[in-house]
């Protein structure tokens, strides 16, 4: 049986709040590249990372051992102001002081969205060493939450909510539609976001917490997806609020 738990950490100031997140992270990935050689971490989109990418960026961080990936994607080429690769360009990736290997979850020149699948997992194989049918975890997710409790691209009116939230699913990845999205988006599954050695959410302001707390009360899944991450045997949830 699935059970509750989560590790509040609540700052003073959303600047504060971001730069103790930047450091935990960056002691998740500098043990990791110490344990494997390198360290494999999915970030979200959205407003809310900006001020803990910068702060990131500034870590004493061995960036060419890291592999960076987006937890969602909107299916938008990379130019598009809806693109999280655009968005993680500009804010992380163009700010270090050495490239570290992005694997995007969306490549406008291919149709097929099997095709764009076996990319994104095939990349991912030969960056982390591992294989098509055991990919090697994530070290760190760090997964956001919008207003209606979704989180990654679990979107409560998504036409295939029941198995986003399926926590037995076997998939790596998932595409996903819904009203509220207008446009398709891939996601990493919850085989693959709850596999992860630090599992951290990150969120700011009393409408999201007032959520959450709702979340953290129990109830189905597919209503409040971001249940999935507060009701689950893999991770510890580290929740990283600030008002």
């Amino acid at each position: 049986m699935n059970r509750k738990k989560y590790l509040w950490i609540e700052n003073s100031s959303r600047d504060r709040l971001a730069k103790n997140l930047a450091e935990d992270i960056t002691v998740q990935i500098n043990q990791s590249i110490k344990a494997n050689g390198r360290a494999s971490v999915a970030f979200s989109g959205g407003s809310t990372p900006t001020p803990m990418f910068a702060a990131l960026s500034e870590c004493e961080i061995d960036w060419s051992k890291v592999i960076i990936t987006l937890v969602d994607e909107r299916c938008v080429a990379e130019q598009h102001i809806l693109s999280n690769a655009r968005f993680i360009k500009n804010k992380l990736l163009d700010k270090l002081p050495e490239p570290a290997t992005f694997i995007p979850l969306y490549y406008s020149e291919l149709d097929d969205i099997s095709e764009i699948f076996y990319k994104v997992i095939s990349t991912y194989c030969v960056a982390t060493d591992s294989e098509l049918d055991d990919l090697a975890p994530f070290d760190v997710v760090v997964l956001g939450m919008g207003g209606d409790g979704h989180t990654a691209s679990f979107f409560p009116d998504a036409d295939n909510i029941n198995t986003l939230v399926d926590t037995n699913t076997d998939e790596y990845l998932f595409s996903s539609e819904s009203v509220s999205t207008q446009v398709s988006r891939i996601t990493w599954s919850l085989r693959m976001l709850l596999n992860t050695k630090m599992l951290a959410l990150h969120f700011t302001g009393d409408v999201k917490k007032k959520v959450f707390e709702q979340a953290a009360n129990g109830g189905d899944a597919a209503e409040l997806p971001i249940r999935t991450a507060i009701f689950q045997n893999n991770s510890r949830l580290k929740v990283y609020y600030a008002d």
